[in-house]
């Protein structure tokens, strides 16, 4: 028996941990076993409703009884039965749906925003791959990307294209949650097992796109690109923004381009508990650019980490006669091999008490001080942050 089209080596390739997994995260709840099958009842349009998992893939019947699953779960859900075993097929996979809406035929994409589109969502993946990796969130990834970050992209994969606009899905494979033998088989919620790295990136991702979309809404309206920095706790980033210009057509590279708007769908494996609603993020066409410019804002806005300044403190002022206060610092970088180098700049430091002080008796003894930290331009003037190292020489 096939169930609407779907052939019986389909059917016999279907996990019943994984059809239990995806039962449990649309609210069935398991009750007991019929031979060698599971119980499984949801209150649906005010009655109960009860289907029945073969749990022995081994049965003579095994493929007629999932087939009766799906044909029973798709009446009930109102799809079509091959759309229900997809999802079933995939439960061990986190899925993120990428639609673009190109002017061409639909199901079709140019060769070159084709082209943009698969790196783009590589790239994607990447950012938030490395955002889940990083102890701190940044502007900027670095280019030497994480060990972890690049193993989990080369385990990631496309799937096939979906009908409609041309959609791409990438495929996020998770592991097992758990070792045979669960202490709780009819009580799967009780077993909790730290989430997988996958499942993060995932994660991650999600609110990272949310967020993004948010900081481009808010950026097109104020003609301020303020909102993307503070959307880097979130999760966005100089490389995620530059990704989801890149599904909208746009890479820089081309500033006539006309791109094209997009959407991020999520569909989430139900092997580990569903941290968020399937839902789906649109960008219209008009911020893909905003996207880039938000990009490059944070480029130009990522500290430069680890730099030594030397120069004269020329203003102080804190609000109270004790505490932090801020020091402006008129000096030059120093290199390694100790040689101070460029122009002489403004640079704004933010000094805890013993170093505000010690700054305040350098300013009168008209002494340098030498101040390690992250450097950041900040429209016409410096700050550094981030102190690693204080002292007056």
């Amino acid at each position: 028996m096939t169930a609407g089209g779907v052939p019986e080596h389909d059917l016999a390739r279907l996990r019943p941990d994984d059809v239990a997994g995806y039962l449990r995260s649309r609210g069935w709840s398991p009750g007991g076993r019929v031979r060698y099958s599971r119980r499984y009842e949801l209150e649906w349009s005010g009655q109960r409703r009860r289907v029945l998992l073969p749990l022995d893939r081994e049965l003579a019947d095994y493929t007629d009884r999932m087939a009766d699953l799906i044909r029973a779960l798709a009446a009930l859900e109102g799809r079509p039965e091959t759309a229900v075993h997809q999802d079933l097929a995939l439960t061990g996979l986190d899925v993120q749906y990428i639609r673009t809406q190109p002017k061409t035929p639909s199901g079709t994409i140019p060769v070159q925003d084709g082209v943009l589109a698969m790196t783009s969502a590589r790239d994607l993946l990447m950012a938030a791959a490395c955002t889940t990796v990083a102890d701190e969130r940044r502007l900027v990834h670095p280019r030497r990307k994480p060990q972890r970050a690049k193993d989990f992209v080369a385990g990631a994969r496309f799937g096939p294209t979906s009908p409609g606009s041309y959609i791409l899905s990438v495929q996020v494979p998770l592991p097992e949650p758990g070792s045979d033998g669960s202490l709780f088989e009819d009580r799967p919620e009780l077993d909790v097992a730290p989430e997988p790295f996958a499942r993060k990136v995932s994660r991650t991702l999600f609110e990272a796109v949310a967020a993004a979309r948010d900081a481009a809404e808010e950026a097109d309206l104020t003609d301020d690109s303020v909102s993307f920095a503070e959307g880097v706790g979130r999760g966005v980033s100089a490389d995620l923004c530059e990704a989801l210009a890149g599904l909208g057509g746009h890479d820089g590279r081309d500033a006539q381009a006309h791109g094209h708007g997009f959407s991020v769908g999520f569909a989430w494996s139900p092997r580990w508990p569903v941290p968020f609603d399937s839902a789906r993020t649109d960008f219209p066409r008009h911020l893909a650019p905003v996207l880039l410019a938000g990009a490059q804002d944070l480029r130009r806005n990522e500290p430069e980490r680890g730099v030594v300044i030397v120069g004269r403190p020329t203003r102080l002022k804190r609000e109270a006669d004790f505490g932090p206060g801020d020091v402006t610092v008129v000096g030059r970088l120093m290199k390694e091999n100790g040689d101070l180098v460029g122009q002489q700049r403004q640079i704004h430091v933010r000094l805890e008490e013993h170093e505000y002080n010690r700054a305040t008796d350098a300013h009168r003894d008209v002494r340098d001080l030498r101040i390690e930290g992250d450097l950041t331009l900040r429209g016409t003037y410096h700050e550094l942050s981030g102190l690693t190292f204080f002292d007056v020489l």
